[in-house]
């Protein structure tokens, strides 16, 4: 694994700016946010009424929240199998780019 201090500011951008580095950034961001609403139960309590009353298909506040939940699950499914993944190109893509750019290799 490379240390984040053995890199240059331009071998974090490049990481940084990866479309999958954003997008796995993107999904934690949301996990945690729903995450947060639904620790605030006056919020997701308010946020699950409104969506039942707004969306006919809503049958029940028990299927809204059902929604939330599996959503959540799946986000956070996504994330770690994505962190994973990207991870590992991530690494590769940043040897490649440390031996481009004249560094020595593992």
């Amino acid at each position: 694994m490379i240390d984040v201090d053995e890199l240059s500011a331009e071998e974090i951008e490049a990481v940084v700016n990866t479309r999958g580095f954003q997008k796995m950034l993107a999904y934690r961001r949301l996990s945690d946010g729903i995450e947060v609403l639904e620790d605030e139960d006056q919020i997701f309590e308010s946020m699950v009424a409104s969506i039942t009353k707004q969306h006919s298909q809503v049958r029940s506040e028990e299927s809204t929240r059902e929604f939330f939940r599996l959503f959540r699950d799946e986000v956070e499914t996504f994330t770690e199998g994505l962190a994973d993944q990207e991870n590992a190109a991530d690494e590769d893509a940043l040897e490649d780019l440390i031996v481009e750019d004249g560094g020595l290799r593992g």
